[in-house]
C-alpha cells in the first residue's frame, strides 16, 4: 500500500515537473532567432538577443522583477544589446518562449534609452504572441520599427 502511494506521489511529481520546464531548450531558441533574423534583409549580422528561462517559475519571476522595476538585471542587458546594435545599424532579434516576459523586457529595455537615438531601428519580436499596444507604442516613441515573426 506505501508503495502505491509513493508511486502515484512520485508520478505526480513528475507530471507536475514536466508542465514546468520549457519545451525549448537555450540553444534551440537561438538557433530559432537565427533562423528569423535571416528574414531580415539589411547590412550586417541582426544582433540576436534570446529571453529564455529554464521553467515557467523562472520566468514568472523574471516577469515579476521587471514589472516592480525597469531596470532589473534583464531589462538592462537587453537595453545596452539594443543600444549597441543600433549604433551599428544592426537589426535586433529578442525572443523567447514566455511572450509577456519578452514583451515586459523589451518595453523595459527601450524605456532605459528613451534618451538614446534609437532611429532606424529594426527591431524584430519572435514570440508566440504578437507584441502588446504598449511595446508598438514604446517602439515607436523610440522610432524603431517593429516586426513580428511567430516562435516556431
Amino acid at each position: 500500500m506505501i508503495r502505491i502511494g509513493i508511486r502515484s506521489t512520485l508520478a505526480l511529481a513528475i507530471l507536475f515537473a514536466s508542465g514546468c520546464v520549457t519545451t525549448i531548450t537555450e540553444t534551440e531558441l537561438e538557433d530559432r532567432l537565427e533562423q528569423a533574423a535571416a528574414s531580415l534583409s539589411g547590412r550586417g549580422r541582426a544582433q540576436i538577443v534570446p529571453i529564455y528561462a529554464d521553467t515557467r517559475t523562472v520566468a514568472w519571476g523574471l516577469l515579476s522583477a521587471a514589472k516592480m522595476d525597469r531596470t532589473s538585471p534583464l531589462s538592462v542587458q537587453t537595453g545596452k544589446r539594443i543600444v549597441g546594435a543600433a549604433r551599428q545599424g544592426r537589426a535586433v532579434v529578442v525572443g523567447g518562449p514566455y511572450p509577456a516576459l519578452t514583451d515586459q523586457i523589451l518595453r523595459n529595455a527601450l524605456a532605459l534609452h528613451e534618451e538614446d537615438s534609437l532611429q532606424g531601428l529594426r527591431l524584430l519580436v519572435v514570440s508566440a504572441e504578437p507584441p502588446s499596444d504598449e511595446l508598438r507604442t514604446a517602439a515607436s516613441a523610440a522610432r524603431a520599427r517593429l516586426y513580428h515573426r511567430e516562435l516556431r
